[in-house]
């Protein structure tokens, strides 16, 4: 009696579950760094005007790739020290990706470890803002734009 139960106890569990695929969802943003920034400080970059994607069905959005491309400027991303991105809603904002120690490698292209945040209400508006928190390692010698790609992978009703 106890394994039937146990058995109808799950299947009901399971049945309950009405997710369906999972889709990534891109986003593209650019932020440009003037040169001559302090090393001393945290320096914020307020993305707007990001348009958000029209969908009845998402049950859930977790961040799932933040990569930060150099477009022109400085040859490297080796003078940021720290960088971190994040979801801002007026006042409220939320980590949705961060990397505390980037290493010295020479290359145009910085990956970030992605936050556990639900971007489901973020990213459903019309235009939804980010912001790209940088703390420098040395100076910027020369005005850099920077790619923002970020992804959200999104789980879809039935």
């Amino acid at each position: 009696m106890l394994r039937f139960l146990c058995f109808i106890i799950l299947v009901c569990s399971f049945s309950a579950c009405q997710k369906g695929p999972v889709i990534d969802i891109p986003f593209r943003a650019y932020v440009t760094i003037p040169a001559g920034l302090n090393t001393g400080f945290s320096h914020h970059f307020v993305l707007g005007d990001i348009p958000g994607i029209n969908r009845e069905d998402l049950i859930d959005a977790q961040p799932s790739y933040v990569t930060l491309t150099v477009d022109y400027g400085e040859n490297n991303l080796d003078f940021i020290q720290q960088a971190y991105y994040y979801a801002i809603d007026g006042t409220e904002r939320q980590e949705m990706a961060y990397q505390t120690d980037l290493p010295i490698t020479n290359a145009g292209t910085v990956q970030l470890y992605p936050s556990i945040v639900d971007m489901k209400d973020h990213i459903t508006k019309e235009e939804f803002e980010m912001e790209l928190k940088v703390i420098f390692r040395s100076i910027p010698i020369t005005e850099t734009r920077i790619i923002i790609d970020f992804g959200v992978q999104a789980t879809l009703g039935e």
